[in-house]
Order: C-alpha cells, then structure tokens, then sequence
C-alpha cells in the first residue's frame, strides 16, 4: 500500500492567499464609489444656479410690434 505525500502548502493556506486579492479589490472598490460619490455631490454644489452670478443681459428696444412688415 502506497501512502500519498503530504501537500506541501496546505489547502486553506491557498484559498486564504487566493482570497486576499479578492478582499482587496472589494474594498478598494467600494471606498473608490463612496469617494466618487462625494465628489459627484460637490460638483453639483458648485453648479447650483443659486451660488452662480446674475448675469444682467441687455434687453432690445425693438419688439415684434415695432416691426415693419415689408
């Protein structure tokens, strides 16, 4: 009867290094969609009409009445 050798790494060694990539890259993403959120949010502050300007346009004399129809 022939006995199988022992593994060299263990099997729950593997899937624990094959996990932590994985971790990583939930983490990594869900703190970049937080950060793109935050900064979606701050670009609508600063584009809020009633933090822009009031823009004084001239108004034109002429109206459609005053108009010749030729």
């Amino acid at each position: 009867m022939s006995v199988s050798p022992a593994p060299v790494v263990s099997p729950s060694l593997l899937v624990s290094i094959a996990a932590t990539p994985w971790l990583v890259a939930i983490v990594t993403l869900n703190t970049a969609s937080g950060l793109l959120e935050q900064l979606g949010l701050a670009s609508e502050e600063i584009f809020r009409g009633d933090r822009l300007p009031v823009l004084h346009l001239p108004v034109s004399e002429s109206s459609s009445t005053d108009r010749n129809p030729s």
